[in-house]
């Protein structure tokens, strides 16, 4: 019980070290990681992979030679050309329902209407699957 507290305290520490911008274009391994924040190596060493995993940190190999991280960037933008396009394909499917809706044809509104929820759920999904 008190390793897994200790894991996840040393996964903290890690993850909010990485975040800060101390370490930006540096080489990091598990052992220099491990002086520096105090932490046990082999639990400094297993977060890194979950880190890498998780797409925080970037992991590279050499030959015979322990692994090193990157820190990945963060991508600033991706929340707004997302938004636009949620609200591009909104107004699309809106538009395409009222026209529908004006001109008296349920075929384009009943269009409308189904691509906008299809996309809106597939885009829900996806968002999920991504964050978990």
């Amino acid at each position: 019980m008190a390793e897994r507290v200790s894991d996840a305290t040393s996964y903290a520490r890690l993850r909010a070290f990485l975040e800060s911008d101390d370490v930006a274009g540096r080489r990091l391994t598990a052992e220099w990681l491990a002086g520096r924040l105090a932490i046990p190596l082999h639990s400094c060493a297993a977060s890194l992979d979950q880190l890498a995993t998780e797409g925080l940190v970037y992991r590279h190999y050499r030959g015979s030679e322990p692994p090193w991280f990157d820190v990945v960037p963060p991508a600033r933008a991706a929340g707004l050309r997302r938004f636009i396009l949620g609200v591009l394909v909104i107004a699309f499917s809106l538009a395409l329902a009222g026209t529908g809706a004006m001109l008296h044809h349920i075929f384009y509104f009943a269009l409308g209407m189904a691509l906008g929820l299809l996309i809106a759920f597939a885009w829900l999904d996806w968002e999920l699957r991504t964050r978990l």
